[in-house]
């Protein structure tokens, strides 16, 4: 009996050894694959932190270093005072044209898009001195000096009158543009009041645009009188209306008036902008005539004449190819060329 237990003892012990063999190795195979797995994605986020960390040392002292440059020209011109005497003069000059009646004021620069006029008048005086010095090197080096100083002197004054003349052909040539931006603004201040915004915020809405051009400009100013001057919205756009120098922005400002006294803002603006549309297209209309007559006046009597009276006359004192040279060079090089310029702007300004 004592053998018969030693031998089933034995037995059980060699099945839990083999059970146990057998499962020891698949937990063994198990954990290291995991293992494997998990050391492998430490490693590969350890890489990538590493690389990440050298990128940024190596573009952190770059980015650190570099300094953000901005130039301010105007500052440079006029605030550092580098030019002494002659940012005093620009100064001077700048009061006297501002404060002329027949020449443009300072709000006119500002529709120009001039902010301060006493740095534009410096870079002008900069340019017709540097004009001037340049002709009379040039004159200097072809021998020329008399023809070299008339020249540059000549141009300088024409930069000078031409500058000054600037914010008044701007205005005066470019009114389809000011026309454009008057229209546009109106189209806005309408949507804006259909979505349910009030026209305080709709003026605010285009004032922050400059894209709006001079419509921004004068809305800026209104609320700078409302949040600075005290005063409220309709005084503000009564004075906004006296201060302006554009036809249309009066009528904006009557009807944005009217609005604000007995309603109906949107009708009010729908029917200007129809007026503004349908005297744009009524003027279009009128001035084809007038461009068809102009221009058979400009080429026809004024080129095809004078340039066959030459011919003749050339001819007729026997001046021979020489003669015909000078007279094809005066019609097409100086008349000619007086006459398209002259054509170019009547048509400009009937367009505009």
């Amino acid at each position: 009996m004592k053998r018969k237990t030693e031998k089933k003892q034995g037995t059980f012990d060699k099945l839990a050894n083999t059970l146990k063999g057998v499962k020891t190795p698949k937990k063994r195979k198990i954990s290291r694959v995991g293992r494997s797995e998990y050391l492998k994605k430490i490693f590969e986020r350890k890489t990538e932190d590493i690389h990440k960390d050298e990128i940024l040392e190596f573009y952190e002292p770059y980015i650190d270093e570099t300094p953000e440059v901005s130039i301010d020209l105007d500052y440079l011109l006029f605030e550092k005072k580098e030019f002494g005497a002659l940012g005093g003069y620009s100064r001077s000059f700048s009061y006297w044209v501002t404060n002329t009646s027949f020449l443009p004021s300072k709000r006119d620069y500002q529709y120009a898009g001039i902010v301060d006029e006493r740095v534009y008048f410096l870079k002008m005086m900069i340019a017709a001195i540097t004009t001037v010095v340049l002709f009379i090197i040039y004159g200097v080096l072809t021998g020329d000096v008399f023809s070299g100083v008339s020249n540059g002197v000549l141009l300088a004054v024409i930069i000078v009158v031409g500058s000054i003349f600037y914010p008044k052909l701007k205005l005066t040539l470019f009114r389809g543009e000011i026309k454009i931006q008057v229209l546009m603004s109106i189209l806005h201040l309408i949507s804006m009041l259909n979505s349910g915004a009030s026209v305080q915020e709709a003026l605010k809405n285009i004032a922050n645009n400059p894209e709006y051009g001079i419509t921004s400009f004068e809305f800026r100013s209104i609320i700078k009188d409302i949040n600075q001057g005290g005063y409220n919205f309709v005084e503000a756009l009564e004075r906004a209306k006296i201060r302006t120098k554009i036809f249309l922005m009066r009528q904006l400002y009557d009807q944005l008036i009217l609005a604000a006294n007995k309603g109906g803002t949107q009708l009010l603006l729908e029917n200007l902008y129809n007026e503004i549309v349908r005297e744009s297209i009524s003027k279009i209309d009128s001035s084809k005539f007038q461009i068809s007559n102009l221009g058979n006046l400009i080429f026809g009597i004024g080129l095809i004449i004078p340039f066959s009276g030459m011919i003749q006359s050339a001819l007729g004192a026997q001046q021979g190819f020489d003669g015909i040279i000078n007279a094809i060079d005066l019609v097409m090089g100086k008349i000619g060329l007086m006459s398209t310029i002259i054509f170019t702007i009547f048509i400009k300004m009937k367009i505009e």
